[in-house]
């Protein structure tokens, strides 16, 4: 009696569980890439507005460290959900 309660809880859970969409995900994402380039134009400004070596630097690190690694993980994320949600089901 008790495990089937459990799994009733479980599966209670699982289902007011909102799964985000592959539009979810592309609009985190498209925010996030967004502050990033307020971000950058901020950086840009307030460091003089002048192109140089340390400049293309701090954008590289900006762009590819922090927004490749923030959609990276989303689409670690997206597959996950999709392949827990697969296992969950069996």
């Amino acid at each position: 009696m008790a495990k089937n309660k459990n799994k009733e809880n479980r599966q209670a859970a699982a289902s007011d569980d909102a799964k985000y969409t592959m539009k979810d995900y592309l609009i985190i994402n498209a925010m996030f890439w967004a502050f990033l380039i307020v971000l950058s134009i901020v950086v840009f400004i307030s460091t003089g507005a002048k192109w140089d070596g340390v400049m293309s630097s701090v954008f590289t690190f900006i762009f590819l460290v922090f927004g490749m690694g923030f959609t990276a993980v989303s689409v670690f994320d997206f597959v996950y959900d999709r392949l827990a949600d697969k296992n969950e089901t069996k």
